[in-house]
């Protein structure tokens, strides 16, 4: 009797826990369901620009380049500038000496227009004694006005000069410099290229899969070492691509910024546009499980997987099985979980 007395005790006291228990754990579970407060923002359907990304560098526009050429045969004995230097209308760019071959025709032109001078007046003075025909007369002035006019070429080249300072003809950029001191350089060979002030171009290598591109289209610059925006267009659009980048060659001019020839810069292309979704940046939650946002829908969180587009401002462009005006978690995505209580601020 005594051991059945101990044995329902027990059993009495065991149940008696077990129930405790089990409101316990009851009580607790209807006080800890899980809630977060989000704030949230409306999908948006807008007109979005295709907008491809390009590199280049800066140039010299063709069109605005000319090239100071040698006036005759020369020794160079300095330069006065560098690549990538402002001059002004007059500055000077190469200190020049006459070759020796060219003061050696200089000499020359100077002896047969005086010869030539002196002639004339020989058979002038014959001519008026009646010893030479009217025809020999105009000969010799023939014959001095060739003279005179080789001798005027060739000091228009300045060859009479034992050293003479090659000038910018306007205000411009230093592009090349073909010609070092000690160089001697023949009659019209390149010394120094200069691109007009204001006549600078980027040249862009266009991804073909990136777009339709077509002259026209708006061009935003950027230098890849920072800086403002540039305003541009495309004023060049090649029909082929070139061999080894594989890319497509385009022309945007700087209009009025002033870089540097050869700074590399980025150019964002409008190429069209299309109807798209947007939400705020802050929407899109990126982790290991995959790009995604919080669909919010009578005080439940739901995730949906997004394919993240680029940024429109302080917006993204999203796709995926969402539509215009359902609302998203802005403040506090990061600490939801699909199908989790929400409270929404504002509400």
């Amino acid at each position: 009797m005594l051991i059945t007395a101990l044995v329902i005790l027990l059993a009495v006291g065991a149940a008696a826990l077990f129930l405790a228990r089990r409101g316990a754990g009851a009580g607790d579970s209807g006080d800890v369901s899980p809630t977060a407060s989000v704030a949230t923002a409306p999908i948006r359907s807008a007109t979005l620009t295709d907008v491809a990304t390009a590199y280049g560098v800066v140039q010299a526009d063709p069109a605005g380049t000319t090239t100071l050429a040698a006036p005759r045969a020369l020794i160079v004995q300095s330069v006065l500038v560098q690549p990538g230097q402002t001059v002004v209308a007059g500055q000077g760019l190469v200190e020049v000496a006459s070759a020796p071959a060219a003061a050696l025709a200089y000499r020359q032109a100077v002896t047969a227009a005086s010869a030539a001078q002196t002639d004339l007046a020989r058979v002038q003075r014959l001519f008026d004694e009646h010893l030479a025909a009217s025809d020999q007369l105009n000969a010799a002035r023939k014959t001095l006005a060739d003279a005179q006019a080789a001798l005027a070429a060739e000091q228009n080249q300045g060859a009479g000069l034992a050293q003479q300072t090659l000038a910018a003809p306007s205000a411009a950029v230093v592009v090349n410099i073909t010609a070092a001191p000690g160089d001697r350089v023949a009659q019209d060979a390149g010394l120094v290229t200069l691109a007009r002030q204001g006549a600078l171009t980027v040249k862009l290598g266009l991804e073909p899969s990136a777009g339709a591109f077509a002259v026209g289209q708006p061009v935003t610059l950027r230098p890849v070492t920072g800086g403002g925006a540039i305003a541009s267009r495309l004023t060049v659009v090649g029909r082929a691509t070139d061999p080894q980048t594989k890319t497509i060659l385009a022309v945007a001019p700087l209009n009025s910024a002033a870089l540097p020839i050869g700074a590399g810069v980025e150019a964002e292309v409008v190429t069209g546009s299309h109807q798209g979704l947007t939400v705020p940046r802050a929407a899109v939650v990126y982790d290991e499980t995959g790009d995604h946002l919080f669909v919010i829908s009578a005080d439940k969180a739901r995730r949906v997987f997004v394919t993240v587009g680029r940024d429109y401002g302080d917006a993204t462009e999203i796709k995926g099985p969402i539509a215009a005006g359902e609302q998203v978690a802005v403040q506090g995505a990061y600490e939801l979980q699909d199908g989790m209580a929400v409270k929404v601020a504002g509400r």
